[in-house]
């Protein structure tokens, strides 16, 4: 072997040899060298277990009514294409049924609107995506004077894509309830954007807690229900009954506030989210009280019958006449 090959290998083995050794020494080094000794505690504040996840809010409970009203027909429009389906609303809808309630759904094909509400004591929009014409709108203000009851439940504003995307040609166009027009008769209206809460929810920044800010009626017996995806109401008159709990922020905006997510004015109640109501989320913390509330709120009124009137029924009928007035003007005799 030649020299520098030879100093080659030496320094390996010197190498190896000092690995080696120092592995052997290092426990005598860093320790009493006692095997069975407990390693040291390591103490990391930003490992916590059990504050990975929030708490899980329970689901428990009975949806049950405290009205003594019976015999009520309720109308739930699916007419004007509406974002939630019967089997989504089946909770309240089966609550009234099971207290002696009739519910009859209205699906735009064989009567009006108006015809239909004129047998009904309540009505239930939710999530309507289609506008109301200014007729049925006048038909549903009419039905609320007559003292029938109405609830109205919406979503926030979502995007749709329209036009194509291809080679960049299309557009996204924000798509909502339409729940505006309806509920502006009675000072209340929805909000854009959605809330929000990073500090306290179930389990999802969107899944925001509710607390009441009113007592009785709606609110009795509510102390936080969980709204999954809801928007503001903005309200005139009209009296706020749940609100966001602390810390709830808008996304439009990203203020924080009291925003207000169940407001009632007279006859009518609006909420703004309908994911509340849903078999999945009927029994999550106070949820299946506030529907009860809502079922009470629905049967509890006296409407008048046969409100809203068909146009010009309520128009004093005259005799015909003829000419400029009077009797009408007798036919002429043949040449």
């Amino acid at each position: 072997m030649s020299a520098p090959n030879s100093r080659l290998a030496v320094v390996f083995v010197v190498i190896v040899a000092a690995i080696v050794g120092g592995a052997a020494v290092a426990p005598y080094a860093l320790g009493s060298g006692d095997d069975s000794a407990e390693p040291p505690a390591v103490e990391n504040q930003q490992f916590q277990p059990g504050t990975i996840l929030p708490d899980e809010t329970a689901e428990e409970g009975e949806i049950t009514m405290e009205s003594d009203a019976s015999g009520k027909t309720v109308l739930v429009d699916v007419g004007h294409q509406n974002g939630v389906t019967e089997t989504e609303l089946e909770p309240l809808v089966s609550t009234l049924v099971e207290n002696g309630h009739q519910v009859r759904f209205y699906r735009g094909q064989r009567a009006s609107l108006n015809e239909s509400l004129r047998s009904a004591d309540a009505f239930v929009v939710a999530s309507p995506r289609q506008r109301f014409t200014n007729d049925e709108l006048a038909g549903v203000e009419a039905f609320t004077d007559a003292g029938g009851r109405v609830l109205v439940m919406g979503d926030p504003a979502s995007i749709r894509i329209s036009g194509g995307l291809l080679f960049g040609i299309g557009s996204f166009e924000p798509t909502g309830p339409r729940t505006t027009a309806l509920g502006s008769t009675y000072g209340v209206t929805y909000g854009s954007g959605y809330l929000y809460n990073m500090e306290t929810n179930d389990n999802n920044y969107k899944s925001i807690f509710a607390e009441s800010a009113s007592s009785g009626g709606l609110a009795d017996g509510v102390d936080r229900v969980v709204m999954r995806e809801a928007a503001p109401i903005r309200t005139a008159d009209a009296t706020r009954v749940l609100v966001g709990a602390d810390g709830t922020h808008l996304s439009t905006t990203r203020d924080a506030g009291q925003y207000a997510v169940l407001a009632r004015s007279g006859n009518v109640s609006a909420v703004g989210d309908t994911d509340f109501v849903s078999r999945e989320n009927a029994y999550d913390a106070d949820n299946e009280v506030l529907i009860g509330n809502l079922a009470d709120f629905l049967v509890d009124g006296e409407k008048e019958p046969g409100a809203p009137t068909p146009p010009g029924a309520d128009q004093p009928q005259r005799p015909p006449t003829g000419g400029s007035g009077g009797a009408p003007t007798p036919p002429r005799p043949p040449a």
